[in-house]
């Protein structure tokens, strides 16, 4: 069922039920009211009659006629046998007409039976479940269409901002694209023209293998974008997060002997998702660390579980600009566009990370780290 249908209906189901329960009560309470008011009038001719035991009956007439009471008057004797002393057109025993009844006993055996027509009040009742019915139906489709209209809005909103990040997405992967494909045409034009010496070419072939594997990183970062963004059939398993950061940890310092890492990892922490992308991200965070702090910066790992499971990653380097941080990561998000090129990388590493959790339905933020740097938190939900 598509979400356009689900959405209508669950706006209908609540509508309804709201109405229901609003229009019931007071439909009901009115129904009520109206078989009170009998009630109150059969009252006041058991009143008259029983404070005049002896004339019963003219007690009963008496009080029937001087308050214009529309009811029919019936005298039962000790046999069981009915007589009609008055009988109203609207409510006549023992027909099929619905009846308010009530009994007054006179004397042994004997009882005087008071009949009221309930048949205006039924039908006020058919009205008014009747109204009820078409304002239902009204607040429905007058619910469902602001409900759509709501949603198309939302929708529309979302869509625009989500095209105004790709479009800038797009310019950056483009620039950045861009800048090697210069380089290797360049290069490749002065090689056509045989105008470097040897030690020329040693560098100019050297300097395209780097600006090639530049592009290769940047198209193999915009491919995995691509592929977290799209509802493909992805393997989900049981990994364990603290075994992943342990390894990623020990590859971490091979490569930075110099850094003082301080791991404070829960053993056994598992988690159902994707391995390749947890590992990717992992990678990304260790590597921004690594490429873009002193060698001698501290690093420190936190994995905890419970109700959620909540990873940090921070070191103390120089950080973001202090505007960043707080802030929930969404989307694509690059903080320093010339890093990128200092380092050789495709400056997507925050978008992959930020897509990677959100495809886990996971939270992103960035925090200032109490080591002076940037601190990563992840926060994703226990489901194993």
């Amino acid at each position: 069922m598509k979400n356009k249908s689900r959405q209508v209906i669950s706006t209908a189901i609540i509508t309804s039920l709201l109405s229901i329960l609003i229009g019931g009560f007071a439909i009901w309470g009115s129904y009520s009211a109206e078989i009170s008011i009998i009630d109150d009038h059969m009252a006041v001719v058991a009143s008259n009659v029983n404070s005049n035991p002896t004339d019963a009956i003219t007690s009963a007439l008496l009080s029937l006629d001087q308050n214009s009471y529309d009811f029919t008057l019936a005298f039962t004797t000790q046999d069981g046998s009915v007589t009609v002393l008055k009988e109203s057109k609207n409510a006549i025993l023992g027909s099929n007409t619905h009846l308010r009844t009530r009994e007054i006993s006179i004397q042994e055996g004997e009882v005087l039976i008071i009949s009221a027509s309930l048949s205006d009040i039924d039908k006020n009742l058919e009205k008014n479940l009747l109204r009820l019915l078409i304002f239902i139906i009204f607040a429905n489709a007058l619910a469902s269409y602001i409900s759509i209209s709501i949603s198309r809005a939302g929708a529309l909103t979302l869509e625009r901002s989500q095209r105004e990040k790709m479009q800038e997405f797009l310019g950056d992967a483009a620039h950045e694209l861009r800048t090697p494909l210069t380089v290797v045409k360049g290069y490749t034009e002065l090689l056509e023209g045989k105008a470097l010496d040897g030690q020329q070419q040693e560098l100019a072939f050297s300097r395209l293998k780097n600006e090639i594997k530049r592009m290769e990183s940047l198209i193999g970062d915009l491919l995995i974008l691509a592929e977290l963004g799209e509802d493909n059939a992805i393997n989900i398993e049981e990994i364990s997060l603290s075994e992943l950061l342990w390894e990623n940890l020990k590859d971490f310092q091979t490569l930075s002997p110099n850094r003082k890492v301080t791991a404070n990892i829960e053993n056994g922490v598992l988690f159902m998702g994707s391995e390749k992308y947890m590992r990717r991200f992992i990678q990304n965070a260790l590597t921004n660390v690594r490429v873009h702090t002193k060698a001698d910066i501290p690093v420190e790992v936190t994995l905890v579980s419970g109700k959620h499971i909540h990873l940090v990653i921070e070191d103390g380097g120089e950080g973001l600009p202090k505007e960043f941080y707080g802030e929930k990561v969404q989307g694509l998000k690059r903080f320093d566009r010339s890093r990128s090129r200092d380092t050789g990388g495709s400056g997507l590493g925050m978008s992959i990370m930020s897509a990677v959790i959100e495809w886990h339905k996971g939270e992103l933020n960035l925090q200032q780290s109490q080591l002076g740097g940037l601190a990563i938190e992840v926060r994703l939900t226990s489901n194993v």
